[in-house]
């Protein structure tokens, strides 16, 4: 225990010598990310208020609906902390060099593997907290509660709900890592997709958000009663169910109620963990070890000859940017922890554009409608600028301690600027425009309306992707090797609020256009497509300056001495 303790105090002090150290450059870091968070913050708490204040006010869907709606937002949530700590983890645990260090010195490997627990899942939870927390001060200040709901709040619920979700991840993490001596590799990465996968469209095709909606509103204007009976009943079992019940039972004054979903949800937390205690101190030193059996596989049957990106073929690319096109190529499928993240966020996606395809959106009220496209379209861009963050943010610190022989190349290093921001910008345009006119197969009949949302998605995808290859060469750190940990260092920290800035403000200029849409439809009134146009100009220049800023800061960050 005592070299427990003295490991963690170790890391600890270096975090802060390192985040707060005195040279200009990082004094000047931190003053922009005291104010990129704190306005992230303030903008969270507002827009969390009007969004509260707008659906029970405006649109009147009733307390049962909006936290249910919140529930199934916090089911997405909860999944996406799951699966990011899951991969987080076996890049740490399993592929990284201090890991491998550390154990061959005396430390009991369960202190180093509780560790690296704890240090992914408060260096990737940071801003979640911080998002969070904003997020609950706007519901809990337009319901005008005090102090001590956002104390509970805080440590009885949010903490212990992403902590669950940490836990859980690195259990089954290492139960793959356990089977994977007996069962190929490639059949448990398609078993874990298929399993994340069914349990979303299980999830969504059980609770169905629209056939809850024309229920709860058979009742109308009696909608702020509560529909338990409407909630199937594997929601007892759901930690996101939990939430939505402790808060729609804190506005109804059921302190009871509140009391005992706080201690399912804590108890759950801390049996997770004493599950993954036991699983860490069974399985990780052997499952390591097995690790090691299959990245000597990977080598060895990893072959640079005989496929279309081989370097021994030629082809009417420019040799420079043939060069560089296939190194990021085979850069990116020789990490597992790459392609396997990629194929879980790409199938994920796929399960969310079928539901949305599917969905029967009968629904009459305007404001209503116009909420649940713009809902349905950010969740788009977000999707977008998650991949972005990911993947396109990292790609030039991954050039490592090499990037010194593009400096001292015949090769201008803006050169390899561009051509690595079009190897990321392609497929994410293609990926944008697939969201675009599948989210708006529903809509197909309400032109101009689908090929102006489309044209938008597609602006915003470059805008998204710029500024995160922009930034990420500017907060490029050659010293990581880890792509997952570049993608959750603070330049992308900050990198992410702004984008999600970015997307406020596209969801912003096209809500009026969009609602006198659904307006035009429900009280069959003339429609005024140029409003549609308006804001698309709006969106193109924006995108344009955001496109015009981002790479020019990446591209003066490339002169820097290294």
């Amino acid at each position: 225990m005592r070299k427990f303790l003295h490991i963690i105090s170790f890391k600890n002090t270096m975090f802060w010598k390192v985040t707060f150290s005195r040279s200009f450059q990082s004094i000047i870091k931190n003053i922009g990310s005291f104010i990129v968070f704190g306005s992230f913050a303030v903008g969270a708490f507002f827009f969390s208020r009007f969004l509260t204040a707008y659906l029970l006010e405006n649109v009147k869907i009733g307390l049962f609906l909006f936290h249910r709606f919140m529930s199934m937002v916090l089911f997405v949530f909860f999944i996406t902390i799951n699966m990011g700590n899951m991969v987080v983890s076996f890049s740490t645990l399993y592929r990284s060099p201090e890991v491998n260090f550390m154990l061959t010195r005396p430390i009991p490997h369960l202190t180093i593997f509780i560790i690296k627990f704890l240090d992914n899942f408060f260096y990737s939870s940071g801003t979640l907290f911080l998002a969070g927390f904003s997020v609950l001060l706007g519901y809990g200040s337009y319901f005008g509660f005090h102090w001590h709901f956002y104390v509970l709040m805080m440590f009885g619920v949010l903490v212990p709900f992403m902590f669950l979700a940490g836990c859980l991840a690195v259990i089954i993490l290492l139960v793959l890592m356990k089977l994977a001596s007996k069962v190929s590799f490639k059949v448990l990465v398609a078993l874990l997709v298929l399993f994340y996968v069914t349990q979303i469209y299980l999830y969504f095709t059980l609770t169905s958000p629209v056939e809850l909606v024309r229920e709860v509103m058979k009742y109308y204007p009696y909608v702020n009663l509560y529909f338990g009976n409407l909630d199937p009943p594997v929601s007892n079992y759901l930690p996101n169910f939990w939430i939505s019940q402790i808060l729609f039972f804190y506005v109804t004054g059921n302190q009871s109620t509140v009391i005992g979903y706080c201690a399912l949800l804590l108890l759950s937390s801390a049996a997770a963990f004493i599950a993954l205690v036991v699983a860490g101190e069974r399985l990780f030193y052997s499952t390591w070890l097995t690790s090691l059996t299959l990245k000597s596989f990977s080598i060895k049957n990893f072959e640079f000859t005989g496929t279309l990106f081989s370097f021994q073929s030629r082809s009417r690319i420019a040799p420079q940017a043939e060069s560089i096109l296939k190194k990021e190529y085979w850069q990116f499928f020789r990490e597992p922890g790459q392609w396997i993240h990629l194929v879980v966020m790409m199938l994920l996606m796929i399960v969310f554009l079928s539901s949305v395809t599917s969905m029967d959106f009968g629904l009459q009220d305007p404001k209503l409608r116009t909420s649940v496209y713009l809902v349905v379209y950010i969740f788009d861009a977000f999707l977008i600028t998650s991949i972005a963050l990911r993947f396109a943010f990292p790609m030039m610190s991954l050039e490592g301690d090499a990037y010194w022989t593009i400096r001292s190349s015949p090769i201008r290093a803006s050169k390899v600027y561009w051509t690595k921001f079009f190897i990321a910008l392609v497929p994410l345009f293609l990926i944008s425009l697939m969201l675009a006119l599948l989210s708006n197969f529903p809509y197909v009949l309400l032109r101009p309306l689908p090929q102006v949302t489309t044209v938008g998605m597609a602006l915003i995808a470059i805008a998204l992707v710029s500024m995160n290859f922009g930034l990420g060469s500017y907060f490029v750190n050659f010293d990581e090797k880890n792509p997952i940990r570049i993608a959750s260092s603070q330049g992308a920290t900050l990198t992410f609020l702004l984008s999600i800035v970015c997307l406020i403000v596209f969801v912003s200029v096209y809500f009026l256009p969009i609602l006198a849409v659904f307006n035009s439809v429900y009280y069959q009134i003339p429609r005024r497509n140029e409003w549609l146009y308006y804001a698309l100009a709006a969106i193109g220049v924006f995108s344009a300056l955001v496109g015009v800023a981002t790479h020019a800061i990446g591209l003066k960050a490339l002169k820097r001495d290294i």
